[in-house]
């Protein structure tokens, strides 16, 4: 271990160091009263974040600890994602966490921070161990946050199926770790491909080791058919935890797909891997859009929007992996690390919303939005913004996401599995549409007004979520050709 190597995983330390000193703070008197763990974990998130960005500012890159970690451009960049709505989740818990008692906050804050240091270690991970260490460290925190209204049973409930399903998961990612191993003689994704063609994979084994892989990557995503905790989950968990879980958990999980990719394309066949994708791509579309049209909850209609978005994400690394050796691999990679960037802030801005008209009465029906437009036309017309973004309607963030994932997928050769995606796409109009005539058509139902809260912390979240989504669509060539190294 050198100090180089120490700087290089500067953005996944800091985060650890963060939530080490919340819990010791936690322990001296009268802290709890002045809020001293939520300003120093705000402190801790803020100073990586700002770590990150200086790191990509100053291309900080290279490989650590013997090249099990390879900080490039696509891992400072998901990491940034990460911090950025760990930063966003914290202060999104302030209003949402002083209304409610049955919640420890200095835990609560710690959790968040430590998960933060897994996904970002899953972002640079280079080596199957790293893989699953990172994934580990962002989920035990996860399952604890799900379950941290331990007085409220949807909360306790959905915990334990986040619990139960991805201890499932992680064996199936261990033990395809374990058989991709066994299979190519090496732990180190970029020897993995190299070593079962070296080796000569006359057995199914490779193919099955990643098959297992993916499918505790595919879980985490929310991807069809591993997306069935996800409305529940969503659901039960405190609103600024769901916010975290689907940004940040995705950012991550996506990172080690597309290191991953070539590894997919060697055990399964290049051919064979980007149809399998694309089918999974097209089922998580449609499954998640037409899943989103019968909810009236806000939180799950919002999960159901995340399966979506993990189709469309799934196009794209379809086509990363049909591209293989082509100038289409470098469009179809940039394409989805812009696609998470948008997605972050048009997700994080929605659920913001979501903590605003909460009210701490955990109104989170659809119908709570009605009249929204008359009584805070600022607030209606922020959520206007990320409901057309999440839809894809330009001029916003999220058409131009779209637009660049179906553009690589068509280079790629799998125009069938665009058409589709559009498709889905116009599917998903309805229920974005349908929030948008809640807010400005219906009238709230005597009785059932919900209190909207004017939070400075949750505004500013709000505010600066549209700005990114509007300055990712006006200008989107910029940032893609920003991301154009990211793999």
């Amino acid at each position: 271990m050198t100090p180089n190597d120490l700087a290089l995983v500067g953005p996944i330390l800091l985060p650890a160091l963060a939530a080490l000193l919340v819990i010791l703070v936690d322990l001296l008197p009268g802290s709890q009263r002045s809020g001293g763990s939520f300003l120093l974990a705000v402190l801790g998130a803020a100073v990586s974040l700002g770590y990150t960005i200086h790191a990509l500012m100053h291309d900080r890159e290279g490989l650590a600890f013997f090249g099990t970690m390879k900080i490039d451009r696509m891992a400072l960049l998901i990491t940034l994602f990460v911090h950025a709505s760990a930063l966003m989740s914290l202060l999104l818990s302030k209003v949402y966490l002083d209304r409610r008692s049955d919640v420890e906050q200095p835990e609560y804050h710690a959790f968040v921070l430590t998960s933060a240091a897994g996904m970002a270690m899953l972002a640079g991970a280079n080596d199957l161990v790293n893989v699953f260490l990172g994934i580990e460290l962002l989920s035990i925190p996860l399952y604890l946050l799900v379950a941290m209204r331990k007085h409220q049973s949807r909360s306790v409930e959905a915990g334990f199926k986040y619990l139960l399903l991805g201890a499932f998961a992680s064996a199936f990612m261990l033990f395809g770790a374990a058989l991709l191993y066994g299979s190519s003689g090496s732990t180190m994704l970029t020897a993995i491909p190299t070593g079962i063609a070296r080796i000569g994979n006359d057995t199914p084994l490779a193919a099955f080791g990643a098959s297992m892989l993916l499918v505790g990557l595919l879980f985490k995503v929310a991807a069809v058919p591993f997306h069935m905790w996800t409305p529940d989950v969503y659901e039960g968990a405190p609103t600024p935890v769901t916010a975290f879980m689907a940004t940040a958990t995705k950012a991550a999980t996506f990172a080690v797909l597309l290191r991953l990719a070539p590894t997919l394309g060697t055990a399964l066949g290049e051919e064979q891997a980007a149809n399998l994708l694309g089918g999974l791509a097209v089922l998580t579309m449609f499954v998640g859009n037409l899943g989103a049209l019968q909810q009236l909850n806000l939180k799950r209609l919002l999960a159901y929007s995340s399966i979506s978005h993990a189709g469309y994400l799934l196009v794209g690394l379809a086509a990363l992996v049909r591209a293989h050796g082509s100038s289409v691999e470098a469009e179809a990679a940039s394409s989805i690390v812009y696609y998470l960037g948008a997605y972050t802030a048009m997700s994080l801005g929605a659920f913001a919303v979501a903590v605003l008209i909460d009210g701490g009465k955990d109104r989170e029906a659809i119908s709570d939005l009605a009249g929204l437009g008359k009584r805070n036309p600022l607030l209606a017309a922020a959520m206007t913004v990320f409901a057309l973004a999440l839809a894809g309607v330009p001029p916003t963030a999220g058409f131009f996401a779209k637009y660049y994932v179906f553009l690589s997928a068509v280079d790629a050769g799998l125009i069938a599995v665009a058409v589709l995606g559009v498709l889905a796409s116009v599917i998903g109009l309805y229920y974005y549409l349908r929030i948008l005539l809640t807010m400005y058509v219906d009238e709230p139902k005597p009785g059932h007004e919900a209190t909207v809260s004017r939070d400075a912390m949750v505004a500013a979240v709000s505010l600066t979520a549209v700005a990114f989504v509007l300055l990712l669509g006006i200008v989107p060539k910029g940032f893609v050709e920003a991301m154009a190294l990211a793999h």
